[in-house]
Formats: C-alpha cells, structure tokens, sequence
C-alpha cells in the first residue's frame, strides 16, 4: 500500500475546524449512545471510525479537534481521561506513518503493538483490578477494534462525495487488479472481523444465559430444599408437643421425646423443660445422664431466646445459628414449641437441629465444586453452610461486597478468596440467605478460544483471498483489454471476444455500446413513459385534493359543505323510505375561554378531540358526522332507537374525554336535535337545518350543556 495525502490550497482552516466539530460531534454520540461499554463489551468504538474518517478525508487538524470532542463523550462515560490520550496518540502515529507510506491498516498494528497496547497494559491495573487473563483479553480486543474501525473508514473513505475531500488518498495501486485486491481484502478483514466479533458475542451471551439460568436455578433448588428441611423438623417438634400435650405420665412424654430423636435423626439433641427453663429430660439419654453427673444442679436453658420467645409469645421459634453447651458445642438451630395446658405456660420441647446435615442437602441440587460453590446464611448473615473450599468458618459474619462487573451486567460480582465470583442470591422463607456462585472463568476461556480462533482463520483467509482476488482481478482485466484494443481498431464490425474470457459484465458492456447507437430511437419511448409516470402522479395529486376538499383539516371530519350535500341525499332516501332520521347540531360551550386561557393550540387539541369522539360514537354506526363550523359540530344520524340515549352518552364521555399534557380539560356541548319518525310532509332539509339550529341556540339560552330535542 502507498498511499499519500495532497493538500487542497482553497480550503482554509477555519473550515477544516469545522469539519472538526462535525465529525467530532458524530463521534461523540456515537461513543456515548450506541451501548458503549468500557471493556467487557465487543462493539467497537464507533466514534473512532469517524475520528478515522475526518484523518482520511480533511487532514490531521480536522482529525485532532474530532478526537477532542469524541473523547469528551468518553470521559463524561467514564470519568478518565485515559481514552483522550490513546485516541490522540493512534491518529498522530497513524498519520506520522502513514506520510512514510506505510499502509494504514499496517500503521494501526503497529500503533497498537508497539503503544497502545503496552500502554493500556500497564495502566488498566492501576484503575481496577482485572484478572490476567481478562486483561489479555481486553488487549486483544482493543486491537481487533483497531483494525476494525479503521478497515471500515478506508472503505468508507471510498463512498463520501469528493467535495468533502481536502486530504486526498492516493490509490494503493494503478492497476485494476491490485484496486479490486486490496478493496476486496478490505471487506473481507471487515466481514471477518464483524462476524468473529458477532459469534463471540452470541456465544458469550449463549454461555452467561446458562450461567444465570443454572445457578438461579440451584438456588432455587437449595432455598426449597432448606426451607423442606427446616419446615419438616418443625412440623416433627409440633406434633411432638401435640402428642406429649394428649398423655398423662411423665414416662410417655420420655418415650415421645426418645422416639421423635429416632425418626429425626438431625437432631442430634432433643430436651423438654418446665416453666422455669430447668431441663426436665434430654435425649440422647446417655448424653444427659453424662451432664447431670458432672452438674451439682439441673442445667437450665432459661437465657436461651428459645426457650424465651415461646415463654413470652406463646408460639413456636427457630431460631438463628449458635454453638451448643452441655450438650456439645457443634453449630446447631434450635426449635422449640411451648408446652400449655389449661392457659398455663408449662415449658418448652425443643430440637437442636444438626447445621452439618446441610452438607447432603447440597448435594442432592447438583453443584459442581469445580467452578460453582454455595453459601448459606442464617437470618442474622451468620454462615450456615459453606463449601469446603472456600475455607469460610461456620456462623462467621457473611455480606457480600459487589465489585465492578466487567463480565456480565447480568449477575452481581464479588471476591471470593482472592478470585472473582459471579452469584445470585435467594431468601428462604426463615430468612436464610442461599448464595450459589460461578466462577467468570467460563466468559473468559470463551472469548480467548474465539479470539484465537479468529486469528488462525484471519492468516489463512488472507492468503487464501490474495490468491484469489488476484486472479479474479486478471479475469476481469483481460476480456476488458480485449475489448478496448477491438473498439480501438474497427468500431464497424460486429464485437466478438473470446468465449472463455467472457463474462456477464464484458457481454453487458458490449451490448450497451451498441445500445448506444440506438439512444435516439428510445429517446421517445423513454419520454412517452416519463409523461405516463406524471400523469399518474397528477391523478394521484388530484385523488389527494379531491379528499381535502371534502374533509376539514383539523378534523379530518367532513367539511359543512360536503356534510350538506350527504346528509341532504340521505335526508331524500328516507323520506322515500319512512325511515326514521336526525339530525343534531352542537356547540361547544365557552369554547373562547379555553382559547384565551389556554391558547389557540390547547383550543385545537380540543376541536381535534371532540373530532375524534364523534368518530367513535357516530361513524362507527354509519352516521354522517362533520364540522361546521370553528367550534360547532353536525351529525346526521339514520335508523336509530334512542337518538338521545346515544347522545347522552357522548356528552357524558365528552366530559373527560380531551387531555393535553396529561391534563383533563372538561367541556361541554349545547345541542339542537330535530328527529322525525312519521311527519316527513310539509318539511325540507333546509327547515331540518334551520330548526335544529333554532334548538341549539334555545339551549344555549337555557345555560348550555343542554339537549334541546324535538321529534316530528
């Protein structure tokens, strides 16, 4: 590629600053609109293409002030100035190279090899804690961006008119072949690149759904399966105490405790106590006989909330996670039920509910302990439950902190022994918090392996595809040399090519050489066609003004004088007919306060919605409805039963029906109603119009929003 730039004397820096602020100001609300994300996203920056284009097309200047305004929308994004720096930086040594002849897409690999990429390297860590490998792939794609958006400008550069140019490209070649090969390689980078990028991103986004989906569904899982096991121990001290409540004997409540331990095994301890705390009796026996040989007196529980909250409230507790005593010291969750006979608070039955039993329960949601863990806390963010290798001690405090998600906006982020964790979070119906969490490294490995994967494919379609361009390239030239040398020597004799080097465009260029001689005579038929083209359009124009003649503007309602002339054909159809008929004109009321308070567009808005409610009562029904004037209103209505139970009904809707700006302007309508039903003798439509007339202004005089209504 030897590209080079010559300067337009005419054009004066002014302008180019200008063309600046233009580009500058595209870029911008590209950067900042267009779903821009700092690093986890794989849309280019494509305020960058047009800082491209501004470099190509008006010269450094123009390129520095767009730089300027297109980083502004970065910084106010992202609060850093970083992005000012290695925008300006990549226009600099793309121009400085690019005045040395090396080729653009060249000069922007070497940009970001040998500067920006070392640079964001260095400095991203400084900011924000990213992991290696995510910081690679930051790298990579930052890179990728580079060449995207900078293909895309060249090829860009190609389509803007000409006028726009002061800097001017010079053709990397002047041979056909070598133009066709190297806008050809072009496409393909960009169509590559756009396509990798696109897969990726599906992929990416393919992957973080089944994230999301599996872990929020084992949290689902684990929130039922705690809330099951917690529920059912419950449901088993319940019915403890029930059972015990239903016998006599102190040794029947000693065997109901003995036997409840042996169905429940979770629980590793079960007692009952009296009204005092003291306990009465403990099971496994073996365990309390051991405690009342080392104890001088009978072990009380009265300081525990379990034993308290049912003393006080007269109901059942479960409580948060604690360490026993006496009875050992392993993390447990009591629950208890009190013991009431006759109104008289008698003592407790209580379970100590073994917290390690969780560990099964775990198991049986399906977790992989290879890159998803679980943590469970109690009502108090007490931990409950742990994965083992999370090294987490039972009943320690746990709140997660979120961190900044560069990976997903899908899912919350923490730091979980020094590595990044992705969760969801589910509360249990006894507030027990359940944290499943995924290791990012799943997003990460996928974008690396795509990106690899781009790059092998990259190098082989590029050989590939100068192969066969070039070839391409020397298909097209030949027939068109054949062609020239042809025309060139003898235009009178019949064209003959080749048949192995014609093509579809070679035979279509010929044709139309010899179309050319034929101009003349299609010159008629071309212009006949033309005339048939506008006539059509007239007719169209004249469709269109026939319908504005007839329809009011406003409104979109017949006008007074179409209005007249139907409702007088149909008027004539029904009294030969003896249908009964309508006729009812309306007024707005006070309508010229609205104007002067309002305003003349409030007062539009208005006419436009009486308009429309007409429609919905009366067109729908076959009715005639127009305006006849600023704000009176007409309608011709045919076969109706109840000629005022319809009208009341518009007035009614009328009354809420215009709202401007979410404000609800109440109007009111006077009306005139002439109906006939047998006395059409003696009467015209004109009369009908005048007496319905003489009614609308009667209630008017009544103090409107009235109907004044007569039936002849």
């Amino acid at each position: 590629m030897n590209e080079s730039y010559d300067s337009n004397p005419y054009d004066s820096r002014l302008t180019n600053f200008a063309w600046g602020v233009g580009f500058g100001s595209v870029a911008a609300l590209c950067n900042y609109f267009l779903a821009f994300e700092l690093y986890g996203s794989v849309t280019i920056l494509m305020g960058q293409l047009f800082v491209m284009l501004a470099l190509f097309s008006r010269g450094l200047f123009t390129a520095l002030i767009s730089v300027l305004i297109a980083s502004s929308a970065i910084y106010l994004y992202t609060d850093n100035i970083f992005f000012l720096v290695t925008m300006t930086a990549e226009v600099i040594a793309i121009y400085l190279l690019y005045k040395r002849n090396v080729p653009i897409l060249l000069a922007d690999l070497i940009y970001w090899v040998a500067f920006g990429g070392p640079l964001t390297y260095l400095y991203l860590p400084t900011i924000i804690d990213v992991p290696q490998d995510f910081l690679i792939l930051i790298l990579a794609k930052l890179l990728l961006n580079g060449l995207l958006y900078t293909a895309l400008a060249i090829l860009l550069y190609q389509l803007i008119p000409r006028t726009w140019r002061v800097s001017v490209m010079k053709q990397v070649s002047d041979t056909l072949s070598g133009r066709i090969f190297y806008l050809s390689f072009l496409c393909i980078i960009v169509s590559s690149l756009c396509f990798s990028m696109l897969y990726t991103l599906r992929s990416a986004q393919q992957t973080e759904r089944q994230i999301v989906t599996d872990i929020g569904s084992k949290a689902n899982n684990l929130r039922q399966v705690t809330e099951d096991f917690v529920h059912g121990h419950v449901i088993a001290v319940r019915n403890l105490r029930d059972s015990m409540l239903r016998v006599d004997s102190y040794a029947e409540r000693i065997a109901l405790l003995e036997q409840a331990q042996l169905s429940f095994p979770a629980f590793t301890t079960m007692l009952i106590t009296d009204a005092e705390g003291r306990i009465l009796h403990g099971v496994p026996t073996s365990q309390f006989t051991a405690i009342l040989s080392r104890n001088q007196s009978i072990p009380n529980v009265d300081d525990r909330s379990y034993f308290q909250v049912p003393k006080n409230t007269s109901e059942g507790y479960v409580s948060s996670a604690f360490r026993g005593r006496g009875f050992g010291t392993m993390p447990i969750i009591a629950i208890s039920e009190p013991l009431i006979v006759d109104g008289e608070f008698m003592g407790i039955v209580e379970g100590s509910l073994n917290i390690p039993e969780l560990h099964n329960l775990v198991r049986r949601t399906g977790i992989n302990p290879s890159f998803e863990n679980v943590v469970v806390t109690d009502n108090d963010d007490q931990i409950i439950f742990a994965s083992d290798n999370l090294n987490l001690p039972s009943l320690a405090t746990f709140v997660p902190t979120n961190r900044t998600n560069l990976y997903t906006q899908n899912l919350p982020l923490m730091q979980l022994n020094e590595r990044d964790a992705l969760y969801t979070q589910r509360l249990n119906t006894f507030g027990w918090n359940i944290y499943v969490f995924s290791d990012p490294q799943q997003l990460t490995e996928l974008f690396l392996e795509n990106l690899i994967d781009l790059f092998i494919f990259l190098l082989l379609i590029t050989g590939l595809f100068a192969f066969v361009t070039r070839r391409f390239a020397q298909d097209i030239n030949r027939p068109l040399i054949h062609l020239a040398e042809h025309l060139r020597n003898n235009t009178e004799l019949p064209l003959v090519i080749e048949r192995n080097d014609m093509t579809r465009e070679v035979t279509t260029i010929a044709e139309n050489l010899i179309a050319a001689r034929k101009i003349m005579l299609n010159f008629n038929k071309q212009l006949q066609h033309q005339v048939e083209e506008k006539t059509a359009d007239l007719e169209k124009l004249n469709a269109k003004l026939q319908k504005l003649a007839r329809e009011d503007g406003l409104t979109e309602l017949l006008n007074r004088r179409t209005f007249d002339d139907l409702a007088e054909q149909r008027y004539h159809e029904a009294m030969a007919t003896r249908r009964p008929i309508a006729l009812m004109l309306m007024d707005i009321d006070y309508f010229k306060r609205i104007n002067d308070t309002m305003g003349h567009p409030i007062g539009d808005e208005c006419i436009r919605a009486v308009g429309q409610l007409l429609r919905e009562h009366f067109e729908r029904r076959g009715d005639l409805v127009g305006r006849y004037g600023g704000e009176e209103f007409a309608v011709f209505m045919s076969d109706c039963a109840d000629v005022r139970k319809v009208v009341e009904g518009f007035q009614h809707d009328l009354a809420t029906h215009c709202q401007v700006n979410g404000q609800v302007i109440p109007m009111t309508m006077s009306m005139g109603i002439v109906e006939i039903r047998r006395e059409y003798s003696g009467s015209s439509f004109r009369r009908l119009v005048a007496q319905a007339d003489k009614l609308l202004y009667q209630s008017k005089d009544d103090g409107r929003s009235r109907i004044s209504m007569t039936t002849l």
